[in-house]
């Protein structure tokens, strides 16, 4: 009777240890794959490895309780282990919040776990919560639930993020979020018939690990789409660029010809034009942002061919209050481009005024550019750029605004009125500085 006692016991340590065995495999597979994903970003990789931390410290967490309640003449102990295991369990969940949006706050999120921490924390002193007792004996006070209830909260508001944030190509991709909530419903449910002092972990804690693998799984899905779909924005730029690029040469090689039979003065817009091609020949194919003031420094060069090219109909007036911020190469050229040739120029004899306009509000950098030029309808402008009626002017707009949005999260808006003139407003938010 004694060896099949000693028996039963040793097949109970080893079917303990052959889960936790299995639990740590898992977590070191996620830690290993997390750190070689070439997709994830820097930031949402560092959530990621604390995630790992958390899921492995709760694993640990669940065998010190399990070997504790073995040997029950530590209550103490037991209790802090247990309000550590409660207080972490829905930390894990708020995690993967910010692995669907990173740059979100969360503040009600962490309001409901610094709830749950205080009513666990009662446990040192009161069984309001839980509280074990002399004899080693687990009980749940009328606030047992807290932890359960507050994991489930966050677990739908989770899965709601999760479905809200990405694109999803088919109904297929609901199936990882939805899975994972139903692993954690069940085990819930488990972990009231289970008898614990039998398992190192709880149902909670095995789907928890197997729920992190699966949800790396369908993020490395969709970090994969998104890379496909950034590379394709990419080669969209490279384009947008390329046109550009010949506009703006052709133009100014124009402008110098125009003063072909003044040598002084065709020497002096040649040097001008030469010193953009020294400054910004680099810039020429770029895809990352640049600073503004190397932009206006593009748009100096360009108004003194302009200026010399319509023999001063073209008055510019500037308002440069704000230099201390970056944006896709050629934007405000590009505007003060479309206001000339598509608002002033087309007024009677041409001529006009040109504002120009940098500064900054508390959450984002402003430019605008406005002209007192012919204007037009932005209704019928929008009606024809839906049906693909592009003319220079819409290309212009919708290359400034595609790389606006891409490349600085920057928006794009027009205000015009036939007959009075047209202002661009492009709006760059700041959060953009602190995430580069």
């Amino acid at each position: 009777m004694k060896t099949c006692f000693h028996q039963k016991v040793m097949d109970t340590y080893i079917a303990a240890n052959v889960i936790i065995y299995a639990l740590a495999i898992q977590i070191i597979g996620l830690l290993l794959a997390v750190l070689l994903d070439p997709y994830m970003s820097r930031d949402k990789r560092r959530v990621f490895l604390v995630i790992v931390f958390v899921v492995s410290s709760l694993v640990v967490q669940n065998y010190t309780g399990y070997m504790l309640d073995k040997k029950g003449t530590m209550p103490y102990a037991r209790t802090l282990v247990g309000i550590y295991g409660y207080c972490i369990r829905p930390v894990i969940i708020v995690l993967f919040c910010y692995l669907m949006n990173i740059n979100r706050k969360y503040f009600a999120a962490w309001i409901l776990l610094a709830i749950n921490a205080v009513v666990n924390l009662t446990a040192i002193f009161s069984g309001i919560c839980f509280s074990i007792t002399p004899d080693n004996e687990f009980v749940r006070g009328p606030l047992g639930y807290t932890c359960h209830i507050v994991s489930a909260i966050l677990l739908i508001y989770l899965s709601r993020l999760a479905l809200s944030e990405f694109d999803f190509s088919g109904k297929r991709d609901t199936v990882f979020p939805l899975i994972i909530a139903f692993l954690v419903t069940a085990s819930v449910i488990a972990d009231s018939f289970m008898d614990y002092r039998k398992f190192p972990a709880t149902f909670l804690t095995v789907s928890v690990v197997s729920g992190s693998l699966l949800y790396y799984i369908w993020l490395h899905l969709q970090f994969f789409r998104e890379h496909e779909k950034d590379l394709m924005v990419r080669q969209r730029i490279r384009t947008m660029i390329s046109q550009i690029q010949p506009h703006f040469i052709y133009n100014s090689l124009s402008v110098i010809g125009s003063y072909l039979d003044e040598p002084d003065v065709a020497e002096e817009a040649l040097e001008h034009f030469a010193g953009f091609l020294r400054g910004n020949i680099d810039l020429l194919g770029t895809e990352e942002c640049i600073s503004v003031q190397k932009e206006l420094d593009t748009v100096d060069n360009y108004l003194y061919l302009v200026g010399k090219r319509f023999g001063g109909k073209i008055i510019v007036e500037k308002d440069i209050a704000d230099t201390d911020f970056s944006l896709p190469p050629f934007t405000i050229q590009s505007l003060v481009e479309n206001a000339i040739t598509h608002g002033i120029r087309k007024n009677r004899g041409g001529a006009g005024t040109l504002l120009l306009k940098t500064y900054h509000t508390k959450d984002a950098h402003i430019i605008e550019v406005e002209d007192d030029g012919a204007g037009f309808d932005v209704l019928s402008l929008n009606e024809e750029y839906e049906a693909g009626k592009e003319n220079g002017f819409h290309i212009g707009l919708s290359n400034v605004k595609e790389r606006l949005r891409v490349m600085s999260h920057g928006t794009l808006s027009v205000e015009s009125e036939k007959g009075k003139g047209t202002k661009v407003r492009v709006c760059i938010p700041k959060t953009q500085e602190n995430s580069r």
